[in-house]
């Protein structure tokens, strides 16, 4: 079926840019898929608004994953721990290591349970970090937890479990031999 649709543009480069896009979607190939499934995802995503602080090792924020990446990739909006370390120049980028709520068949040594009620909110009173999964996004992916009216909560995880969740990163990247669990 074919449609035409007028577009009115605001920025100088915007219609080459919507051209590119008509041109992907009349291809029908992965590129369309993409943008398809960006689409879906601008109108289906949960509001994350970006951080405007440095957030701390340890800390557990949610992360819009959605936008930008294609499966397998993680595609979805979930609770992460940040795992970089607060620098005296912050380049606005963080790496973090996904939570989920599942349980890992079977349990690795890149998986580790958290302590029930670190996470907020009722969907994650089991959970589970995924240390295979380890990524650096930016801060306009990660936002606190909204917990109420004008509520916000960034929970920090205790030491002991910022070193397990260190451990199953490096456990996962071949380097067991450094974190004294042979």
């Amino acid at each position: 079926m074919k449609k035409s649709i007028s577009v009115e543009t605001l920025h100088e480069g915007d219609d080459l840019v919507l051209e590119t896009i008509a041109r992907c979607l009349r291809s029908n190939g992965n590129h369309a898929n993409q943008i398809r499934r960006f689409a879906d995802d601008l109108l289906d995503a949960r509001e994350v608004n970006g951080i405007q602080f440095q957030p701390k090792a340890g800390q557990i924020l949610v992360c819009n994953f959605s936008l930008g990446f294609t499966p397998p990739e993680m595609v979805k909006v979930r609770p992460v721990m940040v795992v970089s370390p607060k620098t005296p120049h912050w380049s606005g980028l963080c790496m973090v290591v996904p939570i989920s709520s599942r349980e890992p068949i079977p349990t690795l040594g890149h998986h580790f349970k958290l302590p029930t009620g670190l996470v907020p909110g009722g969907k994650y009173e089991n959970s589970w970090i995924k240390g295979d999964v380890i990524m650096t996004v930016g801060r306009g992916r990660l936002d606190r937890f909204k917990i109420g009216f004008r509520q916000y909560v960034a929970p920090l995880a205790p030491p002991d479990v910022l070193r397990e969740v260190r451990r199953c990163i490096l456990h996962s990247a071949g380097m067991k031999s450094l974190t004294g669990h042979l």
